[in-house]
């Protein structure tokens, strides 16, 4: 046997043994597009171009519930269940989850279990409703990011800035108050405020993340920004984590930091655009 011939052997043995990376990252499997197809008997709700694992699997639980009859209240397996059944990790599963929950499709009640949450939602789930999810999420992802770089940032910011930055950054306070009290609806460049801090800290590094957490903050719809565009409020906090860093106080600028990047506050404006969120206040006025 050549030495090409054992190379071929051994790539068709490694081949055999191992899943294509292609086939996991982008979920186009040909057999599970088919299966799916086959259990739901309608066209796949993911997202034309679309192919990452997540999105792959909220179709196939869709499909689950669709094929197996579930109806709303009725207990879904554990996560251990689908990751199997699926052939994914466990953290493409959760994303998928959490898309579903975000639309209404299933109902995660943590120490319990996963229930069906409304099995006409998960009929009339569309692309739109999955991008929005998504988009949710990527928000989501981006809050979380912000506090890490932020917090480094603020704090370096807090020791090394002089008085001459400290009253750069006050003028632009003061000018978007300005605006604020000209139009309410007055929007300032996304984290304008946080990219000066940043400059101040002198860390390159954490400038060029930040200005990539500027650019993905844009690329959300501006829909979403909107509706968790707090703007008044985080001009106060502003204000307030500018005074904390004149003093030095390094502790009090962290948790100034941390609770201007609150989870919590975004979750909430999340959960007002929901699906479930709107029929409930629908039900509540009687329209």
């Amino acid at each position: 046997m050549t030495n090409s011939q054992v190379q071929d052997s051994q790539s068709g043995e490694q081949s055999d043994a191992t899943p294509s990376l292609a086939n996991e990252v982008d979920g186009l499997s040909t057999a599970r597009i088919s299966t799916s197809h086959q259990m739901t008997g309608r066209p796949a709700i993911r997202p034309a171009g679309s192919g990452r694992v997540a999105e792959r699997v909220v179709d196939e639980i869709v499909a689950y519930i669709d094929s197996n009859g579930l109806m709303t209240g009725d207990k879904l397996p554990p996560e251990r269940v689908f990751i199997e059944l699926f052939g994914v990790g466990r953290s493409s599963l959760r994303e998928a989850l959490r898309v579903l929950s975000t639309v209404g499709v299933i109902d995660v009640r943590h120490g319990d279990g996963m229930y069906v949450a409304a099995q006409a939602a998960a009929k009339e789930a569309t692309p739109k409703a999955i991008f929005d999810a998504t988009e949710q999420n990527a928000l989501r992802n981006l809050v979380e990011t912000r506090l890490g770089i932020e917090l480094a940032a603020t704090t370096a910011a807090t020791v090394r800035g002089t008085d001459e930055d400290f009253d750069t950054l006050q003028r632009m306070l003061d000018e978007q108050e300005h605006m604020l009290g000209v139009d309410p609806d007055f929007a300032w460049e996304p984290l304008g405020f946080e990219l000066a801090v940043v400059e101040m800290s002198g860390n390159s590094w954490l400038y060029e993340v930040e200005m990539m957490l500027r650019d993905s903050w844009l690329a959300l719809s501006s829909g979403l920004r909107s509706s968790v565009g707090r703007h008044q409020e985080w001009l106060t906090e502003h204000r307030a984590i500018l005074a904390s860093m004149r003093s030095r106080n390094v502790t009090q600028v962290q948790r100034l930091v941390m609770a201007h990047l609150s989870l919590e506050r975004f979750e909430e404006d999340l959960e007002s655009r929901s699906p479930r969120a709107k029929n409930k206040s629908r039900r509540s006025t009687g329209r």
